[in-house]
């Protein structure tokens, strides 16, 4: 009985790293896309001019993945280059967008420092939450020129 306790959180934990490989992301700037790409590249950079981003604007993450999982939410975080946290956004399920006002990186944009994008999938179950181990994943650095 206990190894099937061990069994089933390992997995769960590699039906999720094997699911989050085929993730992809699309990110738009007032519903212009700066960068499409894979969920975990290296080389991820969405280029904006600073001059263009005003307080008024929108970005809009679109997240998708081909497997959607019941019962798990997906959550996006928004560093500076210091890991400091910009902004985190809640999305209730698996795949779909959320949207950062261009107010809340107008402070990045004015020091000119990168901006990036991560994701995380957890279950909305706590107890389920408490013993799955969360893998951050890279989406996008957004570099100001």
């Amino acid at each position: 009985m206990k190894q099937a306790f061990v069994l089933i959180p390992a997995f769960l934990l590699l039906s999720v790293l094997k699911v989050m490989a085929n993730d992809s992301c699309t990110l738009l700037l007032n519903k212009q896309v700066v960068f499409k790409g894979m969920v975990e590249q290296r080389d991820a950079v969405a280029f904006i001019e600073s001059t263009k981003l005003k307080s008024t604007d929108r970005i809009t993450i679109v997240y998708h993945t081909e497997h959607e999982s019941r019962g798990w939410r997906r959550f996006f975080y928004v560093q500076d280059s210091a890991q400091g946290q910009v902004k985190t956004i809640e999305l209730g399920k698996q795949s779909g967008s959320v949207t950062i006002s261009g107010s809340d990186l107008r402070a990045m944009k004015e020091k000119n420092k990168p901006v990036f994008i991560y994701t995380i999938s957890l279950p909305k179950d706590k107890a389920m939450a408490a013993r799955v181990r969360v893998r951050t994943l890279f989406l996008c650095k957004i570099e100001w020129s």
